[in-house]
């Protein structure tokens, strides 16, 4: 079917590549603590920026799946160019800022030094171009998911994901006559390895003739596309930035133990929720289709069946987890008190992120029907609202993480009712009007 089509292979680049960034950190890990540690606030903090305006891949994701309803093929070449540029502009603008004000912001706010200082300033430098080179690669997927060609997404994570693996070793170890490179070898190969995947899917997309020819006309759906983005940037900016750094702060508040908990227990629940990813990313691709060529009544069959497929597979791993909750956490650490402590979490784990998958998959949907800022206002509020929740509960409660877990579900499930309501009220009107 259709859908299992475009969810199956965005399923298994998530997989290879989570685990390829295991390898991967594995490595940096091997190298100086300082180095590692500067890795890592300047990966993170590259990758929450990328992350953000990695919105506008899912405006071009909207607005060409809309075109192609139409079966205007030239309004969809006008959005995938004119979001390539745009993806190439941003990637120059933030390299230059990072060249003018890395050194600052790594010396002022993250407090590095001396020889530190010195190298992560390198590392920055080189890997800064990474921004613009995502950008260009999140939209260049979107057109595959468009087009239904999400196996070439699939191929081209895995030529990255393993050509990084392979120059990493090289470059960090010094391996095959290269000089140890250290940290900033790192950034060398993680770069080359995304130019590796630029280059596939262009290769791709000449040798099949993916893009017909057309009138490019640049910027023409620019305003179109940001308009849809901006409130989806913001969303993001809200829930995997602002939200992280609260979580953190309350989770610092219960004790350390307690984070190292959650972050392990985040790592596997996360690979159970990874088919939830997928289709949603196929939702917004076919749901933006439907909606472009006004088959507003398959658009509710593409919905429920996004919701139900994610979820019988998460009642399938979770049901491992559960079964293997002692023993799956020996996976990803030793420490004895992190491994007795965290199989006690398991099944409130598990339950609470249940009803994630299907506010998740109606956000997507949602945003494919211009309701996105509707989405950004509901998300925001009722998240900073679960947040006073989790907080109020930590500081009155001994619950300790059970308090978060408890949070995190009533968030989701309270917003996946209310994006349920709008999706009725949505197709009460729309089918009223197109009967």
């Amino acid at each position: 079917m259709k859908i299992n089509k475009l969810a199956i292979p965005l399923m298994l680049n998530n997989i290879t590549s989570m685990v390829i960034t295991l390898c991967d950190q594995a490595m940096i890990g091997r190298t100086y603590m300082e180095g590692f540690a500067s890795v890592g606030i300047i990966g993170n903090n590259i990758y929450e920026i990328t992350g953000v305006l990695g919105a506008i891949s899912i405006g071009l994701n909207i607005v060409g799946s809309r075109a192609k309803g139409k079966n205007d093929i030239e309004n969809l070449n006008n959005s995938l160019c004119s979001n390539l540029l745009n993806s190439l502009i941003i990637g120059v603008i933030f390299t230059t800022l990072s060249l003018i004000f890395g050194k600052s912001v790594l010396q002022n706010i993250f407090n590095l030094k001396d020889n530190t200082l010195i190298d992560s300033v390198k590392y920055l430098n080189i890997f800064s171009l990474s921004l613009g080179i995502n950008l260009i690669i999140f939209n260049l997927s979107s057109y595959f998911k468009i087009i239904g060609e999400t196996k070439f997404i699939l191929y081209g994570g895995i030529i990255s994901c393993t050509s990084n693996v392979l120059l990493d070793y090289i470059l960090i170890f010094g391996k095959l006559g290269f000089p140890a490179l250290g940290i900033k070898g790192n950034a060398i190969g993680s770069l080359l390895s995304l130019i590796l995947c630029v280059l596939y899917y262009l290769i791709v997309i000449k040798k099949f003739k993916l893009v017909k020819k057309t009138n490019i006309k640049l910027f023409k759906n620019t305003k179109e596309i940001f308009s849809i983005s901006i409130p989806i940037m913001l969303q993001e900016f809200i829930e995997s930035t602002l939200l992280v750094f609260v979580m953190t702060y309350i989770l610092a508040q219960i004790g350390l133990l307690e984070v190292a908990i959650y972050n392990l227990l985040f790592n596997i629940i996360n690979i159970a929720l990874m088919p939830m990813y997928a289709y949603g990313q196929v939702a917004l691709t076919l749901v933006s289709e439907e909606f472009g060529a006004n088959n507003i009544s398959k658009i509710q069959t593409i919905i429920n069946s996004c919701i139900k497929r994610p979820m019988y597979i998460y009642i399938i791993f979770c049901s491992i987890i559960i079964i293997f909750k002692n023993s799956i956490p020996k996976i990803l650490t030793n420490d004895y008190e992190v491994i007795s402590m965290s199989s006690k979490y398991m099944f409130i784990l598990v339950i609470a992120n249940f009803m994630n998958i299907p506010k998740t998959i109606l956000t997507y949907s949602l945003q494919a029907l211009n309701k996105e800022k509707l989405v950004f206002a509901y998300s925001s509020i009722i998240s900073i609202i679960s947040m006073v929740l989790i907080y109020l509960l930590v500081k009155l409660t001994n619950l300790k993480l059970n308090s978060i877990y408890l949070g995190n579900m009533i968030c989701y499930t309270i917003l996946s009712l209310f994006l349920y309501k709008e999706f009725i009220k949505f197709k009460a009107i729309n089918f009223k009007y197109h009967k």
